[in-house]
């Protein structure tokens, strides 16, 4: 079975969807994944709502989860019931690839920070 993961970054780093710069879509067949596509983020062409934006061409490329550093409640609303997010706890797109095919990387259904940014009482997750 075949799997598609997006995930937003900046470089290598993993970002939340309103901010890297690029997403990257990988593709997962057993234990082993792919990039298989690259694009910029049409986040940063938006004036409001930027990571529903990221997240609208992900849905669109047919992806079954997406691996973000942060999230606001937007997007968690956005995505409910339609595919999986998982927080990527620090690492690289690499280091995260390989957690998410171990089963490693924790499932998030609530944000991750309040909504608009560093203007709301931020909290990590537990």
């Amino acid at each position: 079975m075949t799997v598609k993961v997006g995930i937003p970054v900046n470089g290598s780093n993993i970002s939340g969807p309103g901010e890297g710069a690029e997403v990257h879509i990988f593709e997962i067949e057993n234990t082993k994944y792919k990039l298989i596509d690259r694009y910029e983020n049409p986040a940063l062409k938006a004036t409001s709502a930027r990571g529903i934006h990221m997240l609208k061409s992900v849905l669109g490329k047919n992806v079954d989860a997406i691996i973000v550093a942060e999230i606001g409640e937007p997007g968690v609303r956005f995505l409910k019931n339609k595919i999986k997010i998982y927080y990527n706890n620090n690492l690289n797109e690499d280091e995260a690839m390989e957690s998410y095919i171990h089963g490693n990387l924790e499932e998030i259904t609530l944000p991750t920070h309040e909504a608009p940014h560093n203007y709301g009482n931020s909290h990590e997750l537990k």
